[in-house]
């Protein structure tokens, strides 16, 4: 049974939270729970760390509640467990319903901190500031289907919470926990103020001394404090571990062919996306861009169009028109679709894939169930399937202009490495 259990609401972010233990541990396994015929993961012996991806960030309410009590009723037999639930940091996804099933399936009391310190992402007075202005003031939430919601405790609505203010959670030590005791008594879930790294370390530490079983709630950020409180593995329990390891050099294991190539797949809609897909552009053999209307209406003939225009490309990038609009409503089709296409010519190439529920859909179209972290650079995480492709996940709204093409190089330059977040 693995020490901690992670619930992510999408694969980039489960990817995220499981790398910031490489400081750690490389007894590390994400699980793509939900993808095509895959159950439950078996054979953890070796692990000590596994997140669980549960594929409902744009699930409505009651299906994404009924997917992680399921997936909870499967991996959790009874053994006490570490449990986190990672979440957005911009709150999106079905994030009352996933607490409130994670609390009813483990009676663990949920801490929220959603704060990620590391992107200018806080928490004061209940509201999350990106970079200072107030999520629902900035247009982050542009291709979500409703407005961003004011406050942390909205996002939270209808469970009952309490706002944790900056100066309790900067105070003595025991007036925090006392808060969290307070709260926990009177049925309300506490929803933690944070600007730094030091504050979650503290809303980490004195839920673990307050609580029996607290469910630590929170976005990257967080987890990352749960790591930096995380016991190294031993050279005993190293050398027991049945996993396979990262290399230096991100060679490909034994018994498969060196990757083919890089394929570049974009289907985030982030306003920072535009600028590392041109830089990309530069690098790339070919580009296939698609049209929305056309991918959604006649899909064989994009999938035909897209296999003959990437067909001899050793960097080849696929992805949206990007002078096409917008339109929330039909994003998981899009998706969809381009993961079809992306599997299609995929071939032996490594893949990046940037939006987290594109590249959950690129996998399951290529029936990968599990990947092992082995690296993290430009908050992207590199990763290798059981048959030995690397893959790079990032969240869409993360990375400097020249981030894409940068982790692009580095894949085509075999270059990967197994070095640990810094800061982690």
């Amino acid at each position: 049974m693995p020490e901690l259990i992670i619930l992510a609401d999408d694969l980039s972010g489960a990817c995220e939270a499981a790398a910031t233990f490489l400081l750690r541990t490389t007894r590390i396994r994400v699980a793509l729970s939900v993808a095509r015929g895959a159950g439950p993961v078996t054979n953890l012996s070796h692990v000590r760390v596994l997140a669980l991806d549960s594929d409902s960030r744009h699930l409505p309410a009651g299906v994404a509640a009924v997917r992680v009590g399921q997936l909870l009723a499967e991996h959790l037999d009874g053994a006490p467990v570490a449990l986190v639930k990672k979440v957005d940091s911009l709150l999106r996804g079905p994030l009352a319903a996933e607490v409130e099933q994670a609390r009813l399936a483990t009676g663990a009391q949920p801490v929220v901190a959603t704060a990620l310190p590391a992107t200018g992402r806080s928490v004061v007075g209940g509201v999350v500031h990106v970079q200072g202005t107030p999520l629902a003031q900035t247009s982050l939430w542009h291709a979500e289907v409703r407005p961003a919601p004011a406050s942390v405790p909205e996002a939270l609505a209808p469970l009952p919470c309490r706002v944790v203010p900056l100066d309790t959670v900067r105070g003595d030590a025991r007036v925090l926990e006392a808060a969290l005791l307070a709260c926990a008594a009177e049925g309300l879930v506490p929803v933690c103020d944070a600007e730094t790294d030091d504050d979650l370390d503290a809303v980490v530490g004195a839920a673990r001394r307050a609580l029996d079983q607290p469910l630590l709630v929170g976005s990257a950020g967080l987890v990352a404090a749960v790591a930096r409180a995380f016991p190294a593995d031993t050279v005993e329990s190293t050398d027991s571990a049945a996993a396979p390891t990262a290399t230096a050099t991100g060679a490909a294991p034994a018994g498969r062919r060196p990757a083919a190539g890089v394929l570049v797949a974009v289907g985030s809609a982030a306003p920072s996306v535009g600028a590392q897909v041109d830089a990309v552009r530069v690098l790339a053999d070919a580009v296939a861009e698609l049209d929305p209307d056309t991918l959604l209406s006649e899909p064989g003939r994009a999938a035909h169009q897209v296999a003959v225009a990437l067909e001899d490309a050793t960097v080849a990038l696929l992805v949206l028109d990007p002078a096409a609009p917008v339109r929330p409503e039909r994003s998981a089709a899009l998706a969809a679709r381009l993961a079809d296409i992306a599997a299609h010519v995929a071939a032996d190439r490594s893949l990046v894939l940037t939006g987290g529920q594109t590249a959950r859909a690129v996998l399951d179209a290529l029936r990968v169930t599990h990947l092992e972290p082995l690296a993290v650079a430009h908050g992207a995480v590199t990763s290798r399937t059981d048959e030995g492709r690397l893959v790079i996940t990032r969240p869409g709204s993360f990375g400097t202009p020249s981030s894409l093409a940068e982790l692009t190089a580095t894949l085509l330059a075999g270059t990967v490495s197994d070095r640990a977040p810094e800061g982690a």
